[in-house]
């Protein structure tokens, strides 16, 4: 992928002041908007890893999410949605208050809208995705779709948004009195063409950029390609291959290229279960030599359920399968193998440096989900990674676990 919990640190927020924050914002907004659209999310989520995990570590959160939706006249429209969270970790109970989404919506013509606030976006994008804040917009144009947007990063909580694009953005991101994520501005544009050659099948393509606006003396920015193509099968099948090239520039080294590429394969299998079975591989270039590097995507990816490794300098493989065996209830397994395309840009605590073999190993994940009713979900899954499967772990590493357990409510 923020408010600061430390004085000492950029953002200078406290956390009763970001609550208050929140419910002032609540109460102003829903003054116009009372009799429309409200209600209250309450989740809690229970995770327990081990390992070395470079995203987190146990802990426990419980969260209070209020949102409303509210049209603004004819053509534009309020949503609003914020978090005040309770987490425990390394022993520790925090306050964590965040504004989750924030959006007005505008529809000045037929075909065409704008949105301004914090938005979810980059739902085909491999440099970028998630809450952004900033502008966008959708034009509907020559029987395809095109959209794009200019984003701001530096007031968004640095867990939610996973920016790691530099060491420096490293340090904020592992220091546990930093809230705020790295400062970068951010733009992208995308075109998207479905049912071509009169199929089911859809096409995109687009670029993005995004400029260090941290200061200092080792920025980092970056350009980005990409294309991506979906395509039926016989049987109900549907397969889809995507790509993106980099350009980055970093203070002190020579321009870099790097690249990622994906396959993936959907199909199901007996459909009265409602399932399908996915197969799918993702392959990220290393730290080669000074002119090929690591591909690197502004919002940070973990791949996999359980080692949940960065994408940077990762190829994976992996394969699921996905059953409704009630009305209510389904169920989901999953297995992947992990490969590492450099020596350097993976991370984990068990990683023999000696070794030089691409061959990280194997994992293994299963889970339910089970909505008894239409405003209560229960959703539990648990995982082991097994590094004696590769040859890039230290001798006598041991497995790697996961296990999480989530009990949401809406109202």
């Amino acid at each position: 992928m923020k408010v600061n919990l430390n004085p000492s640190k950029r953002g200078n927020i406290s956390p009763v002041a970001g609550a208050v924050f929140l419910a002032v914002i609540f109460f102003l907004a829903a003054l116009p908007a009372f009799s429309q659209e409200f209600g209250v999310v309450l989740d809690n989520k229970a995770e327990l890893k081990d390992g070395g995990n470079p995203f987190g570590d146990v802990e426990y959160t419980g969260t209070a999410l209020p949102w409303f939706a509210a049209p603004l006249g004819d053509k534009a429209g309020l949503y609003l949605s914020g978090g005040i969270s309770a987490w425990y970790s390394d022993e520790k109970w925090k306050p964590l208050p965040e504004i989750r989404r924030f959006e007005v919506t505008f529809d000045p013509r037929p075909g065409l809208r704008v949105e301004i606030g914090r938005l979810p976006f980059g739902e085909n994008s491999r440099a970028m995705a998630g809450l952004l804040d900033g502008v966008s917009f959708r034009l509907n144009a020559g029987g395809g779709r095109l959209g794009g947007g200019v984003f701001y990063t530096g007031l968004l909580y640095k867990k939610a948004a996973c920016i790691v694009m530099s060491p420096e953005d490293r340090t904020g991101y592992e220091d546990g009195e930093t809230y705020f994520a790295s400062r970068r501005i951010a733009a992208s544009v995308n075109w998207e063409r479905a049912g071509i050659f009169n199929t089911r099948g859809a096409f995109s393509a687009g670029g993005a950029a995004q400029f260090d606006l941290n200061g200092g003396s080792a920025l980092f920015h970056s350009q980005y390609l990409e294309a991506g193509v979906k395509a039926p099968l016989i049987g109900r099948a549907r397969a889809g291959f995507g790509w993106a090239v980099e350009l980055a520039e970093e203070t002190g080294k020579d321009l870099r290229a790097a690249f990622e590429l994906s396959a993936e394969f959907h199909r199901p299998l007996l459909p009265a279960m409602q399932d399908r079975l996915s197969l799918a591989g993702w392959f990220s270039s290393g730290d080669w030599n000074g002119r090929l590097g690591p591909f690197t995507p502004l919002t940070a990816r973990a791949r996999g359920k359980v080692l949940q490794s960065e994408s940077s300098g990762v190829a994976l493989v992996e394969a699921a399968y996905t059953a409704r065996l009630h009305p209510k209830f389904a169920a989901d397994l999953y297995a992947a193998y992990y490969f590492r395309t450099d020596t350097v840009t993976f991370r984990h605590s068990g990683i023999d440096r000696s070794s030089a073999s691409p061959f990280v190993g194997g994992e293994a994940y299963g889970g339910f989900t089970w909505a008894f009713f239409s405003d209560v979900l229960l959703s539990a899954g648990g995982g082991v990674f097994l590094p004696r499967t590769g040859k890039a772990f230290r001798d006598g590493a041991a497995p790697v676990y996961r296990a999480v357990l989530e009990a949401g409510i809406s109202f």
